[in-house]
C-alpha cells in the first residue's frame, strides 16, 4: 500500500512538471516553482513514509504469523501452560489446550487458580504447593481438577519465577493430563493385585502387606497368619459346575469380611484358599476363637441355583516371628499347617508345628519334577497278571505306574499319584499310561501271546476335567486294541459326584465296546444304587479283605458277601493281594472269578512279562499249578 502512495505522488509531480513546462507559457514563474519544489517535496516524504509502513507492515504480519504459530504449539503441546502472577491469579493459559476444560469451565468467573484449587484439589496437596512458591522452589506432583462428578488427573509442574534480585514475580504451571494413563494404571494394579472374582488382595498383594508390616518398627510384637482352604471344592466343581463354586467363592468372602476388622487383611489367594492377617493386638487365644468362628460359618450350608451346598474348612496357623521373619516363609508355613489341618480330615484348624513345612516343601518339589516326567521319559509301565480261577488260565493284566527319578529316590505310587491328582497332572499323565498300555498289549499279541485284556485306573480328576470318552477312542484307534479287550478301573471317589454328565460319560464309554470295573469296593462311598445306576461289568475286592481271608472269618464272611452282591448284578469279580495257596482255595470256593496277586507274580515290566507268561503257560501244560 505505501508503494502505491508513492507511485501516486510521482504520477501526480511528473503532470504538474510537464504541465509547467508545456503548457504555461511564461518560462519562468515563482509560483509554479514552489509548486514543483512542494510536489518533490511531498514525493520524498510519501516515499519515505511508505518505506516506513512497508517496515511496519512486514513486522506485524511476522508478530501475527509467530503468534499463530506459538498458538498452534501452545494448543497441541502435550502439556498445558500457565502463567501465574505472584499471588496465583491467572495472566495467561493456553485455552485450547484438552487438559484445561474443566479448568477453564471452573474459571467462568476468572477465579483465581488457587480459588479452583482449593475447591478441587486435596488440602495437603494444596499446601505442599503454595510452601514450594512461597519458598521459591519447583513442585513437582499429581493434581486432580474437576469435581467428583467428573475430573482428571493431572501430572504438574510448578515453577517460580524470580526477579533480578530473587522475588517471586510470576508462577508458570505445566500439567499434562494423565487422565487415560492412570485409568490404565489403575486397572492393570486391580488386575494385577486384586481377585476379580471376591475383589479381595491376592497372593502377590499379601505377601508385600506382610512384608511390610515385617519391615515395620512397631510389628515387634508379632502378628498371625490363618490359611484358608474350603474342602471339597473340587467335587463340586466337577458335580455342579465352576459358576456354583464362583458364588459359593463370592459368599465365603462375605462371610469372611464380616468376621474380621478393618485392620485385618483378608486376601484370596487363588482358587479356593484364603489368607487373614491379624493385627499385633491378637494373641494365640484370640486366633484360635476366630479360627473356631471361621470353621462355623464356612459350615453353614450355601444356596445356590437351587442347590443347598455344604462344606467345610481347613485352616493353618503361624505366628511371626517364631514361625519365620519373611512373608514367603511365614506364607508357606502356613500353608504346612492347613494341610496338617486336611490330612487330619479337614473342618478343623492347626498350629504350625516345627517340621510340617517339609512336607509341603516335599510336595512342591515332586511337582515340578512331575511336570517334566513324560518329557523326561522318567515313567514306566509295570504289569501283574490277572488268572482265571474257573481254569487258571492268563486272563488279562492290571497296568500299574512307576515313577523312576533318582533324584527323588523313585517314589512310589501312594506318594506321587495324589500330588498329581491334585495338582491336576493326574489327566496328561492318564492319557500317557492309557496309549501306552494298549500299544504294548497289541505288541504282545503280535508275538504270539493269546488275546489279553488290559485293565487301566482312572482317577477321578481324569475322568471328570479330561476328555475321557475322546482319549479311550484316540488309544483304541493309534494301537489297533480291540474295545471288549480294554477295561477302565475306576474307584468308588467317583461316584459321590453323582450328575447325569457322569452317567451319560459311562453310556458313551460303554457305547465304544470297553469294560468298566469298580476298583477296590468296600474301601469308599458306594452304594447297592450305585452298582444298579452305572453299567459296571466287574468288581474288584479290596486287598485289605482278602489279606486275612486265611486267618479270619469275618473275612471270608465280606468277602463271600462282596463276591455274591457282583454276581446278582451280573459281574464277574476279581479279588486282588492274592498271596498264597489257602486265600486263592478259599476264593475258589466261594466262587471268586479271577485273582490277581503275588502268589503268581508281583507287577513286572513289559520286557519281563513274555517270559513269565510263556513259563506259566508251561506250568499249566504241566499240570503243577
Amino acid at each position: 500500500m505505501a508503494y502505491l502512495f508513492l507511485a501516486i505522488a510521482l504520477a501526480l509531480s511528473a503532470v504538474l512538471s510537464a504541465a509547467a513546462y508545456f503548457v504555461l507559457i511564461t518560462p519562468y514563474d515563482p509560483a509554479l516553482l514552489m509548486l514543483a519544489t512542494l510536489v518533490g517535496c511531498i514525493s520524498l516524504t510519501a516515499l519515505i513514509l511508505s518505506g516506513v509502513l512497508e517496515r511496519q507492515r512486514k513486522t506485524r504480519q511476522q508478530l501475527e504469523q509467530q503468534n499463530e504459530q506459538q498458538n498452534l504449539l501452545l494448543a497441541h503441546k502435550s502439556s498445558a501452560l500457565m502463567l501465574l502472577d505472584k499471588y496465583l491469579n491467572i495472566e495467561f493459559i493456553n485455552t485450547h489446550h484438552s487438559s484445561l476444560n474443566i479448568i477453564q469451565a471452573n474459571n467462568s468467573n476468572n477465579d483465581s487458580l488457587l480459588d479452583i484449587w482449593t475447591a478441587n484439589v486435596e488440602e495437603e496437596t494444596r499446601l505442599l504447593v503454595r510452601k514450594a512458591v512461597d519458598e521459591k522452589r519447583e513442585w513437582r506432583g499429581e493434581l486432580r481438577v474437576g469435581d467428583k462428578k467428573k475430573y482428571r488427573y493431572l501430572a504438574a509442574t510448578v515453577t517460580p519465577i524470580l526477579d533480578d534480585i530473587g522475588e517471586l514475580t510470576r508462577v508458570i504451571v505445566c500439567a499434562e493430563d494423565i487422565s487415560e494413563h492412570k485409568a490404565i494404571a489403575d486397572r492393570l494394579f486391580i488386575r494385577e493385585h486384586y481377585n476379580v472374582l471376591t475383589g479381595l488382595p491376592n497372593r502377590q498383594f499379601a505377601l508385600r502387606a506382610i512384608q511390610s508390616t515385617i519391615n515395620d518398627d512397631n510389628s515387634s510384637s508379632g502378628f498371625i497368619l490363618i490359611h484358608i482352604d474350603l474342602d471339597r471344592i473340587r467335587y463340586i466343581n466337577d458335580s455342579l459346575g465352576h459358576h456354583v463354586v464362583d458364588k459359593i467363592f463370592v459368599e465365603t468372602t462375605e462371610r469372611l469380611r464380616r468376621s474380621v476388622s478393618d485392620d485385618q487383611i483378608l486376601a484370596h489367594l487363588g482358587a479356593d484358599e484364603f489368607l487373614i492377617v491379624l493385627s499385633t493386638e491378637n494373641c494365640i487365644n484370640e486366633a484360635g476363637i476366630l479360627a473356631e468362628t471361621i470353621l462355623d460359618k464356612c459350615r453353614q450350608p450355601f444356596y445356590v441355583n437351587h442347590h443347598e451346598v455344604t462344606i467345610s474348612a481347613s485352616l493353618g496357623l503361624c505366628k511371626y516371628p517364631e514361625d519365620g521373619d519373611d512373608s514367603t516363609v511365614l506364607m508357606r508355613r502356613a500353608e504346612a499347617a492347613m494341610f496338617s489341618a486336611k490330612e487330619k480330615g479337614g473342618d478343623r484348624f492347626s498350629f504350625y508345628e516345627e517340621g510340617m513345612s517339609s512336607e509341603t516343601e516335599r510336595r512342591l518339589e515332586m511337582e515340578k519334577y512331575l511336570r517334566h516326567a513324560i518329557e523326561r521319559d522318567e515313567f514306566k509301565l509295570y504289569y501283574q497278571p490277572v488268572i482265571n480261577l474257573e481254569n487258571n488260565r492268563l486272563r488279562g493284566v492290571e497296568v500299574l505306574l512307576r515313577w523312576q527319578n533318582s533324584a527323588l529316590n523313585n517314589p512310589t505310587p501312594d506318594h506321587f499319584i495324589a500330588v498329581a491328582e491334585q495338582s491336576g497332572l493326574i489327566v496328561g499323565i492318564g492319557k500317557w499310561v492309557l496309549e501306552h498300555a494298549c500299544q504294548q498289549v497289541m505288541a504282545w499279541t503280535r508275538s504270539g501271546l493269546p488275546a489279553l485284556s488290559v485293565a487301566v485306573n482312572i482317577s477321578a480328576k481324569q475322568f471328570t476335567d479330561g476328555d475321557i470318552v475322546e482319549n479311550v477312542r484316540y488309544a483304541l484307534q493309534q494301537s489297533g486294541l480291540p474295545a471288549a479287550q480294554l477295561e477302565l478301573e475306576i474307584t468308588e471317589g467317583l461316584l459321590i459326584n453323582d450328575t447325569p454328565e457322569i452317567r451319560d460319560t459311562f453310556k458313551q464309554l460303554k457305547a465304544l465296546g470297553i469294560h468298566l470295573s469298580l476298583d477296590d469296593f468296600g474301601t469308599g462311598y458306594a452304594s447297592l444304587s450305585y452298582l444298579k445306576r452305572y453299567p459296571f461289568d466287574s468288581l474288584k475286592i479290596d486287598r485289605s479283605f482278602v489279606s486275612d481271608i486265611d486267618s479270619c472269618g469275618d473275612s471270608v464272611t465280606l468277602t463271600n458277601a462282596i463276591i455274591a452282591m457282583g454276581h446278582s448284578f451280573n459281574m464277574k469279580v476279581i479279588a486282588e493281594g492274592v498271596e498264597n495257596l489257602n486265600q486263592r482255595r478259599i476264593l475258589r470256593e466261594h466262587h471268586c472269578d479271577m485273582v490277581q496277586g503275588f502268589l503268581y507274580s508281583p507287577p513286572i515290566p513289559a520286557e519281563q512279562f513274555v517270559a513269565w507268561a510263556k513259563r506259566y503257560a508251561d506250568m499249566q501244560t504241566s499240570q503243577h499249578v
